[in-house]
């Protein structure tokens, strides 16, 4: 049984969890989750660098277990390390040598990029409300899937619900 792996990726508060969750419901698919989500809410939104690595090492682990599971013909993946990438690049402004190994590691993933078009809400753990600056973040995005000659879509509009149908139509249309 051939296995898809998609994986849903951008800058903050562009509907990225909610999608893949609706996603995976779906297409009854494993569901990956975003560790640093988990953490932050635990731990609170002041982290340094000792705590993006344990970030860092929980997505692992959530991606591994998801990986693991071959019961279903779907992964969907919210956010993986191209999104700790970007993230470790932007607030860091440094790379862990195993970072860029994992990344290595997703020859078989495809991603959906969603755009900055929805309206920033504040959760207490997003940072960048400004949309410039979130435009800025989502092309990082988009040159280091072109760089890794990965395969992807960017899903754009206002319309979070839109935007999930489309990741759907896209997905459907991959696997038929």
């Amino acid at each position: 049984m051939e296995h898809y792996k998609f994986v849903i990726v951008g800058v903050e508060s562009t509907g990225k969890s909610t999608c893949a969750h609706n996603v995976a419901v779906h297409f009854q698919a494993t569901l990956a989750t975003e560790y640093a989500r988990d953490y932050l809410e635990e731990f609170g939104n002041e982290y340094d660098y000792e705590d993006f690595i344990k970030i860092a090492n929980g997505q692992l682990i959530k991606e591994k277990k998801a990986e693991s599971n071959k019961n279903n013909k779907i992964t969907i993946f919210d956010t993986d390390f191209i999104v700790i990438y970007i993230w470790a690049k932007i607030v860091f402004n440094k790379i862990e040598p195993w970072i860029i190994d994992r990344i290595n590691e997703y020859k078989d993933r495809i991603y959906f990029v969603m755009s900055p078009d929805v309206a920033w809400l504040n959760d207490g753990l997003r940072e960048y409300p400004d949309l410039e600056v979130r435009k800025n973040i989502h092309s990082q995005y988009v040159e280091l899937l072109d760089k890794l000659k990965f395969q992807y879509y960017i899903i754009e509009g206002n319309d979070h619900e839109a935007r999930e149908k489309e990741v759907i139509a896209r997905i459907s249309r991959i696997m038929a």
